[in-house]
């Protein structure tokens, strides 16, 4: 086949490839109007399976896309239920899912941090604490790539010197193009 004819990659695999290149080691998820397309309320009393409906398409490509690629991948939520997304994972990516870490708001960690969060940082900065005790792994702040729908967590995650980029209810493909491309820009 001629490369006049190869298909471009997906915005996924752009963005992904992009993350890597630029020294990115941790790809962290907001969970509500992030992953999936609505608000929960921080609780979900409805079935896994009913959940798993409004994961948006280009999210679980993402998703896959950086556990193929090797890329460490978190979901950092105020979200109360870290068990259901634990299950979510499993049955979207299978065995894969069980490498993505997961911060969220836990009694006990909510506790921790006496009821008060500086945008998603103390989420961060737990998965990274995880991230070094299981495999000694360090990571810079500028190593960090956060994705969120709040306007004010993504200012916060840039003062600590994480990069981050908004979600939009429009997300798609064509907007992990347009980070790639900002992301190229920054370096």
């Amino acid at each position: 086949m001629s490369k006049k004819f190869r298909s471009r990659p997906s915005g996924c695999t752009y963005f992904i490839d992009t993350l890597i290149k630029a020294g990115v080691k941790l790809l962290a998820l907001d969970f509500d109007n992030t992953l999936i397309s609505i608000h929960s309320g921080g609780i979900w009393k409805d079935s896994i399976e009913k959940l798993i409906e409004y994961v948006r398409p280009c999210m679980k490509n993402l998703i896959e896309t950086a556990l193929v690629k090797d890329l460490n991948v978190c979901i950092v939520t105020y979200f109360m239920q870290p068990w259901l997304i634990r299950e979510m994972m499993k049955s979207l990516f299978k065995r894969e899912g069980e490498r993505i870490l997961i911060q969220a708001n836990t009694l006990e960690f909510r506790e921790k941090h006496n009821h008060q969060f500086l945008g998603k940082q103390a989420h961060i900065t737990s998965i990274l604490t995880e991230l070094y005790n299981q495999r000694q792994l360090k990571i810079k702040p500028r190593q960090v790539v956060l994705l969120d729908d709040d306007r004010e967590n993504i200012q916060i995650a840039k003062q600590f010197g994480h990069q981050a980029f908004l979600v939009e209810d429009s997300i798609s493909e064509d907007t992990f193009l347009e980070f790639a491309r900002m992301l190229d820009s920054s370096h």
